[in-house]
């Protein structure tokens, strides 16, 4: 009982952060905007979002200004529950900061590889800036990838990304970022048995162990589908973790010798839902579905933990997404019809 009353307290504070998060309603309203500045403007009103538009001038901001601040309106919404959780909760909280900071790492490899513009500080709740362990000013302005590894030198991620550099293979932004990928998913199974007890363990096993299983099936079908990789090359970048798969299920499914193999296999798991979805190429789709239901079953079976703020950070992580679609789809001027399907998906 006690355990569960510490709960309540942040659990009503999600629930009524979750109450602005948009409506079927609202998406359809967004879908038939006509520009940025229709689209913009909404945002500036809307209870979810205006804090984070409140000192920017939205008839002067350019689609890519938008995109930018709708990728931190989550993490401002993280640092709120962060500021509001006591230690036992914050030690959930502090898992999925790490998985942030690698999004922000990924993010500053892809402007390595690019000609973008450097990070944008401003658009930080000054939370974030005080936990990161990066630099990220540093990164987002290095100009290789020789000079951002030297960048995160005294940080965690320094002797993971010189080990990369060491190997002396031939690396793209693809690579370092699955790479990275891989090292956030091996550390935070090992983190959760000495951060995390009770529900909040059950709750947060749960879900990243479907995620792996999954993100594992499909790499293992885009490999021998699209990339048509050897068999040891596909063993090599698979996380070597299971959950409700066994180990011999994903051994086999990535050593057959034919895709109708690989379906047979994948189609007697505990995934048998991702077959349709992988015959219709709507895997994304159908992943993002799974996982869902993996923060709602939580939220229902474990009251006394963290599982409600994940769902909400979930949903917003979505969210955000859907609306950074909505824009490229006013972009096209593609119609609203064809833009909402795009935006729901």
């Amino acid at each position: 009982m006690n355990n569960l009353l510490s709960y309540s307290g942040i659990n009503t504070k999600v629930r009524a952060m979750e109450s602005n998060l948009i409506s079927k309603e609202e998406y359809t309203k967004i879908a038939n905007f006509d520009s940025v500045a229709d689209f913009t403007a909404f945002l500036a009103d809307h209870p979810g979002y205006r804090e984070i538009f409140r000192n920017y001038d939205d008839a002067a901001l350019h689609r890519g200004d938008v995109e930018k601040l709708l990728s931190h309106a989550l993490y401002l919404d993280f640092a709120k529950i962060y500021r509001f959780a006591n230690a036992e909760q914050k030690r959930d909280l502090d898992l999925l900061f790490f998985r942030y900071e690698v999004t922000i790492l990924k993010s500053c490899i892809r402007l390595v590889y690019s000609e973008e513009e450097d990070y944008d500080l401003n658009v930080f709740d000054p939370f974030f800036i005080k936990h990161l362990k990066i630099n990220v000013p540093a990164l987002s302005a290095s100009s290789s990838m020789e000079e951002y590894i030297r960048n995160l030198k005294g940080t965690p991620y320094y002797p993971f990304f010189e080990k990369l550099q060491a190997s002396g293979n031939p690396l793209s932004s693809f690579d370092y970022e699955m790479h990275l990928d891989q090292y956030y998913f091996r550390k935070a199974w090992k983190l959760k048995e000495k951060l995390l007890t009770g529900e909040n363990y059950q709750a947060f096993t749960s879900r990243l162990g479907t995620e792996i299983d999954l993100l594992n099936i499909m790499w293992i079908y885009r490999s021998k589908s699209i990339y048509n990789l050897e068999a040891a090359d596909i063993l090599s970048y698979i996380l070597p973790i299971t959950y409700k798969l066994t180990k011999e299920q994903l051994t086999r499914m990535a050593t057959t010798n034919s895709m109708d193999e690989f379906m047979d296999i994948m189609k007697n798991t505990a995934y048998k839902e991702m077959y349709p979805a992988l015959l219709n190429h709507t895997m994304e789709s159908k992943y993002r579905q799974l996982v869902r239901k993996v923060y709602q079953l939580n939220k229902r079976k474990y009251p006394s933990s963290m599982a409600t703020a994940n769902d909400y950070l979930y949903q917003k992580e979505l969210e955000t997404g859907r609306l950074i679609t909505a824009l490229e789809c006013i972009r096209y001027r593609l119609s609203p019809q064809n833009r909402l399907s795009y935006i729901l998906q």
